[in-house]
């Protein structure tokens, strides 16, 4: 696990200079237990109280020019502290209340693999910046 942990940290710590010129987001949420969140262009990036995830967004689009929502498709995988990982497939509304902040919810069907196969569905509900 502490493996993973760094080579992920390595590869995110490598792109660094990509990242400098990318559309970032930065925030807190409920997704895995209390999480940091990161948007850095098109992946989302969740360091929870229980476990780590990077979602890509597949897909992204807004509901009409006149209300400021937007929606978007992501798949992923995740990770807890102790033991479990997985792939999740995130659906999320974001919703931009103040110039640069925007409020999401997303709903994500998740499968474990940790110990033979389990399927659920859990959600997250956060706040980021832009900058």
């Amino acid at each position: 696990m502490k493996k993973l942990l760094l080579v992920t940290l390595f590869i995110l710590l490598s792109s660094v200079p990509r990242f400098a010129q990318a559309d970032m987001k930065i925030g807190v949420a409920i997704d895995m237990d209390l999480s940091l969140v990161a948007q850095i262009d098109r992946y989302n990036i969740v360091l929870g109280d229980s476990g780590f995830a990077v979602d890509y967004l597949i897909k992204t689009g807004q509901f009409d020019n006149k209300t400021p929502l937007s929606w978007y498709f992501a798949g992923g995988g995740w990770t807890e502290w102790d033991d479990g990982f997985g792939v999740r497939a995130p659906v999320g509304v974001s919703w931009y209340f103040a110039k640069g902040w925007d409020l999401y919810g997303q709903v994500q069907p998740v499968a474990n693999f940790d110990d033979g196969f389990k399927f659920s569905v859990d959600g997250a509900v956060g706040v980021r910046y832009s900058f």
